[in-house]
């Protein structure tokens, strides 16, 4: 009978969560629908407005720099470590097709890329919460509106940190057994 080791085919997890990152990066970070209209954000500036506030439709960049910076810087870091992720689990696939075992870079690659893919988009949710990009929400509103009690976490906050969490938890399989 042949028996089949799960460390042997490990590399696929990180492999499936970094495709996933790297599409998921490309839709809205934090969105918010009513039946008169919608507000939705992206990390890297882009917003995009109708109804909400009697504004009409309203897309562009944010003008708040602070923030259009950080979003893009975060939306960078992601997409290029999500990249790395995904080459360095194929070559992962490549070194069990050999036979040989995980080296420790491979594994210490996926510890850091899950731990900036945990930090990233936290580390943007907490910035629009502190420095809210109040150019599309009205700013003389009284008390000023809280970012996240308004808009909802979208799969550009909430994939790249599961898969932050599964690269962890492959690590831990990894060693098992």
């Amino acid at each position: 009978m042949l028996k089949i080791k799960i460390k042997n085919f490990i590399w696929i997890l990180p492999l499936i969560g970094g495709l996933l990152t790297l599409i998921a990066i490309f839709t809205p970070a934090a969105y918010y629908f009513e039946s008169s209209g919608h507000l939705i954000f992206w990390m890297w500036g882009w917003y995009d407005r109708l109804g909400i506030w009697d504004y009409g439709m309203v897309k562009g960049l944010i003008s708040d720099l602070l923030i259009l910076n950080i979003g893009t810087i975060c939306t960078v870091l992601i997409i290029v470590v999500a990249s790395i992720f995904v080459v360095n689990s194929i070559s992962a696939a490549l070194i069990f097709r050999k036979g040989n075992r995980f080296t420790k870079i491979v594994l210490w690659v996926w510890f850091l890329s899950g731990i900036l893919f945990i930090i990233a988009p936290i580390f943007w949710m907490a910035m629009v919460q502190i420095f809210p990009p109040f150019s599309p929400i009205p700013v003389d509103s009284d008390p000023p509106p809280n970012f996240w009690r308004m808009l909802f976490p979208g799969w550009a906050i909430i994939v790249p940190i599961l898969t932050g969490a599964l690269s962890c938890g492959t690590i831990i399989l990894s060693r098992v057994e």
